[in-house]
C-alpha cells in the first residue's frame, strides 16, 4: 500500500482532510477485542494518592525527571539541553483525607511543579499544579474547591498524559503559536481566542456519583485576574461512559479572555471560546487506542475556528511500553499576522518507548514532529521558530523536530 505523503495534507481540500480522518479513526478501532485483563490506565490512575482506599491517610509522594532534550527547526542549528519533566512533571506533593463517617471523606491535596535541573519551581505560586479542599460521598458525589484539574477530556486521552513537554497534544492540540510579540493560544484565530485550561484556579467542581457505567462532572471558575470584568474566567462539563474496556466522553469547556480590542476604535471587551470536544479509548490492558475531537470556536463574528483530531496508542509488552500519538489542526478563516484571511494546520507526532527499571523507576525515549502549513507557527517543547531576516516574526511553514532521553523516579 503506498504511504500517505502527509506533507500534502494542507493542500487538500477541507472536507476531503476530514473524511481521510475519519476513516483512520474508524479502522483504528475496527478490530477492537474483548478485555481479557486489567485496564492498563485503570491500573496506573489507581497509584495516584486521591484513589487510595484506606478510611483516613496522609502521603507525601513526587517525581524526579531529569533527561537530555534535542531540538533542531528547518533553517536554523539544533541543540542539546538538559531537561526536566521529559515525560512526567518533576513534582512534590501532599494528600490527606479523614473519614466522616456515613461514607463521608474529606480530602485536600498541595501540588507543587518543580524543575529538577536546578531546583527551583515551575511557576511564581508555589502549589502550581493542585491546591484544593474536597468532600467526597459515594452516594452524593464530591465537591472540591480550588486550583484544580479541568472537568474535560481525561488527561490521558493523550498516551503521555499530556505533559508540557513531549506531547503533540500540548503544543499543536493547544495551538502554542509563536507571534511577532511572543508566544499565544490560538493567535490565528484573532484576538481573544483561547484554549482549554488543563488546570483551573479559582474554581468549584462537582462529580457524580457514578450511575452504572454513566458519570458527570462540572466545573465553574471566577476570573483568576480578581478583575470585574470578564466575572466568568471558565465553565463547562464532561459526561463520561465506562464499560469493559471502552471509555466514551463528551464535553463542552467555556473559556473568557481578558478585555482585548476585537476591532480597531472600538472598547476593549472580553472573547468567549466555546470548546466542544468527544473522545473515546479502548484499552484491554494488552492494547490501548485513543482518539478526539476538538473544536475551537471564539464567539466573535469576525473570528476563526479550530479543529482538532487526535490518534493515540499505547502498547505494553513486558518492562516495555511502547507509545505513538499523532494530532492534525486545521482551521477555517485563520489570518495571518496582518490579520489578511489565510490557510493555516499544523500536524504533530510523537513516538515514545518506557523501560520500567521497578515499579518506581523507569527509562524512556521521545522523537517526534511538529510541521507546519500555510501561515501556522505552533512552536514544539518550547524552541523558538527562526525569524524573517530583519524582523521579530516568525517563518511559516517551518518542522521542529525533537529527541528525548531520561529517567524518571516516583516516591
Amino acid at each position: 500500500m503506498r504511504a500517505i505523503n502527509f506533507t500534502h495534507l494542507a493542500s487538500m481540500p477541507s472536507s476531503f482532510r476530514r473524511a481521510l480522518l475519519c476513516t483512520a479513526l474508524a479502522c483504528a478501532f475496527t478490530h477492537a477485542s474483548a478485555q481479557t485483563t486489567p485496564s492498563y490506565l485503570m491500573t496506573r490512575l489507581a497509584q495516584l494518592p486521591e484513589f487510595s482506599r484506606a478510611a483516613s491517610t496522609t502521603v507525601v509522594y513526587g517525581t524526579v525527571d531529569l533527561g537530555a532534550l534535542y531540538t533542531k527547526t528547518d533553517h536554523a542549528a539544533g541543540k542539546w539541553q538538559m531537561q526536566s519533566g521529559g515525560t512526567y512533571s518533576s513534582k512534590l506533593g501532599f494528600y490527606a483525607s479523614e473519614d466522616l463517617g456515613g461514607g463521608l471523606k474529606a480530602e485536600i491535596k498541595l501540588e507543587a511543579g518543580l524543575n529538577a535541573d536546578d531546583g527551583s519551581q515551575q511557576a511564581a505560586a508555589l502549589f502550581n499544579r493542585e491546591s484544593w479542599i474536597g468532600l467526597r460521598s459515594a452516594t452524593w458525589g464530591t465537591v472540591r474547591i480550588g486550583n484544580q484539574i479541568n472537568a474535560m477530556l481525561p488527561l490521558f486521552i493523550d498516551p503521555y498524559g499530556l505533559p508540557v513537554t513531549n506531547s503533540v497534544y500540548t503544543w499543536v492540540g493547544g495551538g502554542i503559536m509563536q507571534t511577532p510579540r511572543g508566544l499565544g493560544s490560538n493567535t490565528d484565530l484573532g484576538p481573544g481566542a483561547a484554549t482549554i485550561p488543563v488546570r483551573v484556579p479559582k474554581s468549584i467542581t462537582y462529580a457524580t456519583p457514578r450511575v452504572g457505567p454513566l458519570s458527570a462532572q462540572f466545573i465553574y471558575a471566577t476570573n483568576p485576574t480578581g478583575a470585574n470584568e470578564p466575572r466568568t474566567g471558565a465553565r463547562g462539563g464532561v459526561l463520561s461512559y465506562n464499560s469493559g474496556p471502552f471509555y466514551l466522553a463528551a464535553s463542552l469547556t467555556q473559556g473568557f479572555s481578558s478585555p482585548v480590542v476585537v476591532t480597531a476604535g472600538t472598547p476593549a471587551r472580553s472573547v468567549r471560546t466555546d470548546i466542544p470536544s468527544v473522545g473515546a479509548i479502548f484499552d484491554n490492558g494488552r492494547l490501548v487506542l485513543s482518539t478526539s475531537w476538538v473544536q475551537i470556536k471564539p464567539r466573535e463574528a469576525q473570528s476563526g475556528e479550530a479543529s482538532l483530531v487526535t490518534l493515540g496508542l499505547i502498547v505494553p509488552r513486558g518492562q516495555f511500553t511502547y507509545r505513538a500519538s499523532a494530532v492534525y489542526r486545521d482551521t477555517e478563516r485563520a489570518r495571518d499576522f496582518s490579520g489578511q484571511l489565510a490557510e493555516s494546520s499544523a500536524l504533530g507526532i510523537m513516538l515514545g518507548a518506557d523501560y520500567d527499571l521497578s515499579r518506581r523507576t523507569g527509562l524512556y525515549l521521545r522523537a517526534g514532529s511538529v510541521r507546519n502549513f500555510g501561515v501556522s507557527t505552533v512552536i514544539l517543547n518550547g524552541t523558538a521558530l527562526p525569524l524573517v531576516a530583519g524582523t521579530t516574526m516568525p517563518q511559516m511553514g517551518i518542522e521542529t523536530r525533537t529527541l528525548a532521553m531520561g529517567v524518571t523516579h516516583h516516591f
